[in-house]
């Protein structure tokens, strides 16, 4: 005869199956750092993966929008911090590269030379002007044709005069020694009260010795970074995950003021316990670089300490070269990335057409 399972056996399989879940779930949110090395570093995207422990981790469109969160923790027109939680990373990578390579700016495309008697030569003075960040925005411009000339519609012009005279030591060039000049009549009353200039004036271009002369014609287009760097948008624009520091188990006394001392970025702290005595605890968690200095320094794993990173949960840096500030190259990436997962969906869908046929 069969026996059936008694009602302690069952609650125990319970457990046991509740533990693996858990267990389960944490490799797939954490990337834990050891001194060997980082383990469960990847996830599992087939969602049938976990079927027998009862997990789905299909992805789903409503638990995206419902999890997913963006916490802004620096905003200034040069730099943007904040936190995306709840995405996966081939997303937030999506979201970089349309920040370094496909927003568009206005740069200097094509440099007409008609003197240089300085030690410069041409096309190193050329590329050196090209790097010059142009503060203009690129809506009010269309984009130009690879062969068609240069206009009032796609393009604005600069002109660069400068002469060293006899008697004087030397002549520096700076950008700001660049002069917007109106391609037309429309231009000139459509740019006037915000005409094109270089967002910093104090970029050295050329240094001119006595009687050394440069003069050209700077025509400036819209373009996007995928082109060319010069058209790029960001200083940087970079993620990490975000630090998980936790304690399996209290770390005190001299241990706690002894970890303290070895993070070089001043993560850990240590507070006074009543009945306890020197308890370390954590003070800054997203200053940590996880340099392993804890566990290799110190023995904090054998200690208690945990550190890991957060699979889901990216800190995200933008840097704007001064061209477009850096809240509105957020913004202009958001659109930007909203068009491209539109145009996806459209070919996706052109496709699943075509194969009905």
């Amino acid at each position: 005869m069969m026996k059936r399972k008694s009602r302690t056996d069952a609650g125990y399989a319970e457990a046991e199956a509740t533990e693996s879940r858990r267990i389960v779930q944490e490799q797939q949110s954490l990337l834990r750092l050891t001194t060997e090395g980082p383990s469960n570093i990847d996830s599992k995207d087939f969602c049938g993966a976990f079927a027998a422990l009862g997990l789905d981790n299909s992805w789903d469109s409503k638990a995206f929008k419902k999890d997913f969160k963006i916490d802004i923790k620096t905003l200034t027109d040069e730099h943007v911090v904040f936190d995306m939680i709840g995405i996966d990373p081939p997303l937030v990578n999506a979201f970089r590269r349309v920040l370094i390579a496909e927003v568009p700016t206005v740069a200097i495309s094509r440099v007409t030379i008609h003197q240089n008697t300085s030690v410069i030569h041409d096309e190193n003075f050329a590329h050196r002007l090209g790097l010059v960040p142009i503060k203009f925005e690129p809506d009010l411009l269309e984009s130009r044709h690879e062969e068609a000339d240069f206009t009032d519609q796609d393009s604005v012009l600069f002109k660069l005069h400068a002469k060293c005279p006899q008697g004087q030591k030397q002549l520096s060039v700076y950008s700001r020694d660049l002069r917007w000049t109106e391609l037309s009549v429309h231009q000139r009353e459509q740019l006037k009260e915000a005409p094109p200039a270089p967002v910093d004036g104090d970029i050295l271009l050329a240094q001119l010795a006595p009687g050394q002369e440069i003069e050209c014609d700077c025509y400036c287009e819209k373009g996007i970074g995928k082109d060319h760097a010069k058209w790029s948008p960001v200083c940087t624009a970079f993620y990490k995950l975000h630090p998980v520091i936790r304690f399996e188990k209290d770390i005190v006394g001299k241990d706690a003021e002894d970890l303290k001392r070895c993070c070089p970025m001043e993560v850990f702290d240590v507070e006074d316990v009543p009945q306890l005595g020197k308890r370390a605890v954590v003070r800054n968690a997203r200053n940590c670089t996880t340099c392993r200095e804890c566990l290799e320094t110190f023995p904090g794993q054998e200690k208690g300490l945990f550190l890991g990173k957060a699979k889901n949960h990216f800190i995200f840096s933008i840097e704007s070269v001064g061209q477009i500030p850096a809240p509105e190259l957020f913004e202009r990436a958001l659109i930007k990335f909203k068009e491209k997962c539109q145009t996806a969906k459209e070919n996706v869908s052109h496709r699943r057409g075509a194969a009905t046929k």
